[in-house]
């Protein structure tokens, strides 16, 4: 068959075969080895990169020596994979020891544009235990004008004007992993001033995430001036947005946003919040967690809430009930509603979400971790009954979660697709009996992961009686092989 088949039919062939089965193929013969990576298109590699030995007497040697073996290693893989678009390089975590020496990640980003795919390359993921540099990225971006999307760990120093040569990137995203003291006698130049003479370029990113940003970085107002096209903003761990000077040009490109991100940014985010509520007038998707005083938040929704249709909060003990309470006015039209380890609110504030217009619409419930769910009984069969559009629910990590209160909520719940159970301990087989006798006909996804008192047994009536099931999250040791091979046969994805 090697000899009768041609290239084109063979690549044919291997499209269709699983991505776990790729390794074996290769092993056939050097044809199939060479046309499994020429018809690669996404690889993922982990380089090791020794730290260099901290009592040699000569760091910039050894240096050179270890940044010149890993790039060797990389472009020596790259060069058999000709045809990538996406591309993940992610090196060793082996020493970390930034006060001494700092082994160079710049030769790495060479090598990839240097290789084969640098032409084809539309996502990029370059995530190295060490910085690159604004040189590095200026003298090798001009060679990746396909980008779509791209996330580096580290930039030192923080510098993006390198970013006006990715004429098609829509998605960055920079993980600030550096903020600790770095030894002086390194050789980094430090950042440039904002120079107002460069062309005010607008670039096509619509897509920002953030994170490690520290109060008063410079180098992010050369960035928010150009991102007038912004739609999308994550910020992760983040003490500023770079003040001073650049806090109106971050506030300017606020404007044309949709969603809107804050994880773990206690000390800016009520000034995004309160800079949201003056300036997205788009804004239908808001993530906070960790963040945010129970004041900023209330403004925000009174300003800003009748035009969310997604609210993600983890916020233990700044949400509260008249939160929930103002979002029930009939102007409000909520389709997502997820609510993790809020400490206060209590059933009167869901009540009064449930039963007003906004929580008719309602089409995904998560109550993750929240207390209410376990000490106010009927709770959950009276929002289900009151939200008829439900379509998805996660009741995960609510440890005491009993079978009596999944199964009345099961009986009301006639268009359910999804339920995530994962981590509700004290469940049992009574529980996915209630889910097979009430949601057989529309349940596709099935999350019952760290369900320690639901047993195997179950799981083959699960896989077996549900028609519409589509993925089950499980332990592999709770899957009998009968129910395995019931589920390659339905096209049933298990784990």
């Amino acid at each position: 068959m090697d000899v009768v088949l041609c290239d084109e039919l063979i690549e044919e062939i291997f499209q269709r075969v699983p991505s776990s089965s790729s390794p074996s193929v290769s092993l056939v013969s050097k044809r199939w080895l060479f046309l499994v990576r020429s018809a690669t298109t996404s690889l993922s590699l982990r380089i090791p990169i020794q730290f260099p030995d901290n009592t040699s007497t000569d760091t910039s040697t050894s240096n050179i020596s270890t940044s010149n073996t890993s790039s060797l290693l990389l472009s020596n893989i790259l060069s058999h994979y000709p045809f990538l678009s996406s591309l993940t390089i992610v090196s060793s975590n082996l020493e970390e020891n930034l006060t001494t020496t700092l082994p160079s990640s710049d030769s790495l980003l060479f090598s990839i544009v240097n290789s084969p795919c640098s032409n084809h390359l539309s996502d990029l993921r370059f995530l190295p235990n060490s910085p690159v540099s604004p040189a590095a990225l200026l003298a090798t971006t001009s060679s990746l004008t396909r980008l779509t999307a791209l996330h580096i760990t580290s930039i030192l120093p923080l510098d993006f004007r390198w970013l006006v040569q990715l004429p098609l990137l829509k998605s960055f995203s920079l993980v600030n992993t550096y903020s600790k003291p770095i030894n002086r006698n390194l050789n980094l130049h430090p950042n440039p001033e904002i120079d107002e003479s460069d062309p005010l370029i607008t670039l096509p990113i619509e897509n920002i995430s953030l994170s490690g940003i520290r109060a008063k970085e410079h180098g992010l107002g050369w960035l928010w001036r150009r991102c007038m096209r912004l739609r999308w903003l994550q910020l992760r761990a983040c003490d500023g947005t770079g003040d001073g000077p650049t806090s109106a040009a971050f506030s300017n490109c606020l404007t044309g946003l949709v969603g809107l991100e804050l994880r773990t940014c206690r000390v800016i985010a009520d000034r995004v919040l309160l800079l949201a509520a003056d300036r997205c007038h788009n804004l239908s998707s808001l993530l906070l967690y960790d963040g945010g005083s129970r004041d900023a938040l209330h403004l925000f929704i009174n300003r800003r809430g009748a035009a969310l249709r997604t609210l993600d909060l983890r916020l233990p003990l700044d949400l509260h009930n008249d939160h929930l309470q103002a979002m029930a006015g009939e102007e409000y039209g909520l389709a997502t509603l997820r609510i993790q380890s809020c400490c206060l609110v209590t059933g009167d504030g869901l009540r009064s979400l449930a039963r007003a217009p906004a929580g008719s619409a309602i089409e995904e419930l998560a109550l993750v971790n929240c207390d209410v769910v376990e000490r106010e009984p009927g709770l959950l069969t009276f929002m289900v009954q009151s939200m008829r559009q439900l379509k998805r629910v996660d009741l995960s990590h609510n440890e005491t979660l009993s079978d009596k209160e999944v199964g009345a909520m099961l009986a009301s719940c006639q268009n359910l697709v999804e339920i995530r159970l994962r981590g509700c301990c004290a469940l049992t087989d009574a529980s996915l009996g209630s889910l097979i006798k009430h949601c057989s006909k529309t349940l596709e996804i099935v999350d019952i992961i760290r369900c320690t008192g639901i047993g195997g047994n179950v799981i083959e009536r699960l896989v077996g009686d549900i028609n519409q099931l589509k993925e089950v999250v499980v332990e592999e040791n709770k899957v009998s092989e009968e129910a395995k091979a019931m589920a390659a046969q339905k096209g049933i994805k298990i784990g």
